[in-house]
């Protein structure tokens, strides 16, 4: 009876110890649940914490961020992107990515994983006008899927700047070549002055010898007229009347006596064009030098002959009395040569039979005021608000850089105190009309300009 007691006594007791174990490997196993549920517990804060991050970082990124599918299709995107598509987020999740960005899925599948980027590539919003952007991105897995990420940046601002600058060193360009045309002209003048003088000397000198050839001449047919009756000298006057008849002598002094004389218009007009040609490289002596507006308008009608000639009859209709003003003379020369040769411009590009530029000038106490009026088809009421815009120009490539109008403004505006504005009078397409105030003119109102509706810029 003994030994099943004991027997009984060590099952029992094993299995006690069996109980503790399990106890305690429920204990250890409870502690470990508990450790984990509570690292899982801080695994989701954080989790949360960096998904509210991640959304408020795409919420305020000032670029655009697009999730693209292999299927290049857009999964997602941000804030941002809707602003840039000007479209809802909703409308933009499942679109095709070439919808916004033209062939971007040929060029995405023709890049490696990891990074890359495109410059000044062109997005297309919905419902309005296209800009430039740099892409940078990424390619590979995300979430376990393969994922192209991108970046967008508007690049319109620096598009703009690179395009402003490069018009600007064109511009800086353009004023480098005409102030070495303007130095090189008046070389030229300098260097034509001095032959052109003795040319002029000469034809000078040969028509005093010509009158006093032509006294001469006027003696012998005094002499022979004295001599006429006698026998002996018969012989010579047939001889000279012969030779003379030949050369036609009387025809040909007066000939030479007018060649002579055109010759010597033609010089004079080109010791003037010479003349205005050095005036016109001059920089001036200053903003106070007393100017004459008529003698520039007359100045700046032959400077430009060259050009007006073919294209268009110049008529120059000037107040006799106007009143000289205090200003720069080479500036005013320049704006006022600037209008006619636009105006020509347009009378060539425009055709007709009428064309016609009229230069006018008037003034009363308070202003003096130029008219520059054209018959070059005129300026359409879209771009009218816009012609003195820095850099606005309609005419081809190479032919203009915008900058005519907007200088010349600046000109009398700045310049002068004055005004530069485009007006309509009757018989004329296109009117520019300057008004310059006078010296004492500080308590004037402007006055109107002729009849007309003035439209100023």
């Amino acid at each position: 009876m003994t030994r099943p007691i004991e027997t009984y006594k060590a099952i029992a007791a094993r299995e006690k110890a069996s109980r503790r174990e399990a106890e305690r490997l429920l204990e250890a196993k409870s502690r470990e649940l508990f450790d984990k549920s509570h690292e899982l517990d801080r695994s989701y804060v954080k989790t949360k914490k960096i998904a509210a991050l991640i959304s408020e970082i795409m919420r305020v990124a000032p670029d655009g961020i697009f999730v693209i599918s292999p299927s290049m299709k857009v999964r997602t995107c941000n804030r941002a992107a809707s602003k840039q598509l000007k479209l809802s987020l909703d409308n933009i999740a499942g679109v095709e990515v070439d919808r916004f960005f033209p062939g971007l899925s040929s060029a995405l599948r023709g890049v490696r994983s990891g990074y890359f980027s495109f410059v000044d590539y062109v997005v297309r919003p919905a419902g309005t006008d296209a800009f430039v952007a740099d892409i940078r991105g990424y390619h590979g897995p995300l979430e376990s899927e393969e994922t192209y990420l991108l970046f967008v940046h508007d690049a319109s601002d620096r598009h703009r700047a690179d395009s402003e600058r490069r018009n600007m060193e064109q511009q800086v360009d353009e004023a480098r070549r005409l102030e070495a045309i303007g130095a090189l002209s008046a070389g030229v003048a300098h260097e034509i002055n001095t032959p052109i003088q003795y040319v002029g000397d000469n034809l000078g000198y040969l028509g005093e010898a010509l009158a006093q050839i032509q006294q001469s001449y006027v003696r012998y047919e005094a002499l022979r007229e004295a001599v006429a009756d006698d026998p002996k000298y018969a012989g010579f006057i047939d001889d000279i009347d012969d030779f003379n008849k030949k050369i036609r002598l009387e025809t040909l002094i007066t000939e030479i006596a007018a060649a002579l004389e055109e010759s010597h218009d033609g010089v004079k007009q080109v010791r003037d064009i010479v003349l205005l040609m050095k005036e016109f490289a001059h920089p001036g002596t200053g903003p106070d030098d007393q100017v004459d507006l008529n003698e520039i308008i007359r100045n700046v009608a032959k400077i430009s002959k060259g050009v007006t000639k073919n294209a268009a009859e110049v008529v120059l209709e000037l107040d006799a009395h106007l009143k000289h003003i205090a200003g720069r003379k080479g500036q005013l020369q320049q704006v006022l040569l600037n209008l006619i040769i636009n105006a020509t411009d347009a009378i060539e590009e425009h055709g007709g039979a009428n064309r016609r530029i009229r230069v006018k000038s008037e003034s009363d106490e308070c202003c003096a005021r130029l008219l520059i009026s054209d018959t070059g088809g005129g300026i359409p009421d879209s771009i009218r608000e816009r012609i003195f815009d820095p850099f606005f120009t309609t005419k081809a490539v190479g032919k203009g850089t915008g900058q005519g109008l907007a200088l010349a403004k600046d000109a009398i505006v700045n310049g002068h105190g004055g005004k530069l504005s485009l007006i309509d009078v009757e018989g004329y397409d296109t009117t520019f009309l300057i008004e310059l105030p006078l010296a004492d003119s500080a308590s004037c109102t402007k006055p109107k300009p002729e009849a007309g509706n003035v439209r100023a810029a």
